[in-house]
């Protein structure tokens, strides 16, 4: 068993230094353009800058990225794995707060940065994650899924929850432990994790909103979902009782799917979708629990 060291205060970035803003990037053509444009109308008075990490996009990413003034780090597709491609950001960013932002998150408003980086200035906290929504063109219940992720009030949590879609902390935390090349996914759930556990904080800012645009088709969720459900069964963030708990509420979902889509006057016409996404949701979760340990360790 791993010893436990003392727990130490949340160490405050320096008052007058800037942000970095690290997005992972491939084939981000479609959302990444306006996702830049709402970083420069962000009312914030320090210097920011954006670094790009692309892993062999084919499309208009890098275009858009160099349009914008990004700086541009690039990793070989088959050498990707999402906490290589933020560590390579990470290493490239000039300043002790660093951002880690989804090329198809779009923040809400120009108040996005100010919002998410105040709990590590203030030093509240040395890491803090942000509120995500689906776009109104979603599926009613990929909708309701992020309402239910990200719903409560702003504060403190002792639950390892960032997420690197939308998330900020110190680049010396990093430099204390960086994120893990070798997870498949959850990378940002087993670094919050180590550091919670090491005696940092973490502060969700529901403020701090972004647009997350996925559209996945159903397989696409699935292998998702089957991911991320993995590592957090491995991470021991999930358990048994977690997938029964998901059971038991899955009719209370679908209700609410419903209701969503009878105000968006697509009712009927949404019932396949959303019995399909719960069903792959129940599917990739089952799955997950019975499976974690030979998927994060094929070779055993």
């Amino acid at each position: 068993m791993r010893r436990r060291q003392p727990l130490r205060p949340a160490e405050a970035a320096p008052p007058g230094d800037g942000i970095s803003i690290v997005i992972r990037a491939l084939n981000e053509g479609q959302h990444l353009g306006t996702c830049l444009q709402a970083i420069g109308q962000q009312l914030i008075h320090r210097p920011v800058e954006v670094v790009l990490v692309d892993s062999g996009s084919t499309d208009a990413t890098l275009d858009i990225a160099q349009a914008h003034g990004c700086r541009i780090e690039t990793l070989a597709p088959g050498a990707f794995s999402f906490g290589r491609a933020l560590n390579l950001g990470v290493r490239a960013s000039q300043h002790p707060i660093v951002v880690s932002l989804s090329a198809h998150c779009v923040p809400a408003d120009e108040r996005w940065l100010s919002c998410l980086v105040a709990p590590l200035l203030e030093g509240q906290a040395a890491m803090a994650f942000g509120s995500h929504v689906a776009p109104a063109t979603s599926r009613s219940s990929e909708m309701n899924y992020f309402a239910w992720k990200y719903r409560g009030p702003s504060g403190l949590t002792r639950r390892p929850l960032m997420n690197n879609g939308n998330a900020a902390f110190l680049q010396a935390l990093w430099r204390q432990h960086p994120f893990d090349e070798a997870l498949p996914a959850q990378e940002d759930m087993a670094f919050c994790q180590w550091h919670q556990h090491h005696g940092q904080r973490l502060f969700y800012v529901a403020e701090a909103q972004v647009t997350h645009h996925h559209n996945d088709r159903n397989h696409a969720l699935y292998r998702r979902l089957y991911r991320e459900l993995a590592v957090e069964f491995h991470l021991g963030e999930r358990s048994r009782k977690d997938f029964f708990l998901f059971l038991a509420a899955m009719p209370v979902h679908v209700v609410q799917d419903l209701a969503t889509s009878r105000r968006k006057r697509a009712m009927l016409k949404a019932l396949k979708g959303i019995l399909a996404f719960r069903g792959v949701q129940a599917a990739a979760y089952w799955r997950a629990w019975q499976s974690f340990d030979r998927f994060i360790h094929p070779d055993r």
